[in-house]
């Protein structure tokens, strides 16, 4: 009997949706984090990396608020990444007791080459056809948003 990492063929088999995309997830993020690690840098602060790269100039707070995280591990993470010089922390002008974080030249480059590696992991699964990679993608946000509705039902 084949096995994969841990698992045997029959229990994927058995696996319920949630399990399924934990396990691929997990894949994925040993895949990522073991590319991220080249840069001196790990999960965490990257996913805030790739944030700020999308939505630049924001403030611990709205870190804080956006991955449901204590504004004392956003800031950990962000010393971190300030001292690598990927990003950088300034009193807010309006607030000075608010800090605006930015990201750097360096810490763009950086993301640019993970999502490259992004890229690479995605085009590694030969199982699906560009078309049907698509169609997954657009099967995973509708339950990504689902989910996300569902986890601010609860916290209402």
């Amino acid at each position: 009997m084949t096995e994969y990492v841990g698992f045997t063929r029959d229990e994927i088999l058995d696996m319920s949706l949630g399990s399924l995309i934990s396990t691929v997830s997990r894949a994925y993020l040993f895949f990522l984090f073991h590319e991220i690690e080249k840069y001196g840098i790990h999960g965490g602060q990257f996913q805030f990396l790739k944030t700020l790269s999308k939505k630049d100039s924001i403030s611990q707070d709205e870190l804080a608020h956006i991955y449901h995280n204590h504004e004392s591990t956003i800031a950990r993470a962000l010393k971190k990444l300030e001292d690598a010089g990927m990003v950088a922390r300034n009193v807010d002008k309006n607030n000075r007791r608010k800090n605006v974080i930015t990201i750097t030249e360096k810490g763009r480059d950086i993301v640019n080459n993970i999502q490259l590696m992004d890229e690479k992991w995605e085009n590694n699964l030969k199982s699906l056809d560009f078309g049907e990679k698509n169609k997954l993608k657009e099967l995973l946000r509708t339950l990504t948003l689902e989910a996300l509705d569902n986890m601010k039902t609860k916290q209402e």
